[in-house]
């Protein structure tokens, strides 16, 4: 004669089982993950005594905790002029042949969502557009024509919200 599990315990047992596997296989942590392959990458700066924070970061070194992270509103502030230096090419380029096309709306608003990372470079980007003067055609070559913006250095990655607007 042969026994057999009936499907609740069969159900019970398998789920053990498998608790039993997550457990162990966390209790390891962080160390049972492969490093990262890009991280020896780049071959190594010798940085003198008058070495820059800007060539050590170029490195691989983190920034100077040393220096002090830039308030939000002045970050913001400074993203603002990086997208306004990029306003007359976006309004020939993606405007002007919708407005063209459509004369209504007139104006397009946006917020962008923008984070920098402490040597002022953006690394996420994210765009809201305002319903009530909503243009697909714009926003599609916005987000396209747009490169990367670059402010000074914050000091810290800092994520701000951009309004912005065309003409």
């Amino acid at each position: 004669m042969s026994t057999q599990l009936s499907t609740p315990t069969a159900i019970l047992l398998g789920s053990a089982m498998i608790a039993a596997a997550v457990y162990l296989g966390l209790r390891h942590g962080p160390a049972a993950v492969a490093p990262d392959a890009r991280a020896g990458a780049a071959p190594p700066i010798e940085a003198g005594p008058g070495a820059s924070a800007a060539t050590a970061e170029r490195a691989g070194a983190p920034a100077p905790q040393s220096a002090k992270a830039v308030p939000r509103d002045e970050v913001a502030r400074q993203a603002a002029l990086a997208l306004d230096a990029h306003r007359p090419a976006l309004v020939d380029r993606c405007y002007k042949p919708a407005i063209a096309a459509k004369p209504e709306p007139r104006a397009v608003k946006y917020v962008f969502n923008i984070t920098f990372d402490a040597g002022g470079r953006q690394i996420a980007r994210g765009l809201i557009e305002d319903q009530e003067t909503a243009r697909p055609e714009v926003t599609a070559c916005l987000v396209a024509a747009l490169p990367p913006v670059a402010i000074p250095a914050p000091g810290a990655n800092v994520r701000v919200d951009v309004p912005f607007s065309l003409p």
